[in-house]
């Protein structure tokens, strides 16, 4: 199964520091699923370069 994270930096844009603010409290919000994207991101990558060293 696909662990794909469907959210982009475009759905961030335009937005004001206070609803940055608000998104980095809320858990549910674009702003966490991008922290979670990039350290997918970072442990697959890792991972890779782990399996090709051996």
């Amino acid at each position: 199964m696909s662990r794909s994270i469907h959210t982009t930096h475009k759905d961030l844009k335009g937005l004001t520091k206070r609803e940055l603010d608000e998104q980095f409290n809320d858990p549910n919000s674009d702003l966490a699923s991008l922290a979670k994207k990039s350290s997918l991101k970072k442990k697959v990558l890792k991972g890779r370069k782990q399996k090709k060293s051996e």
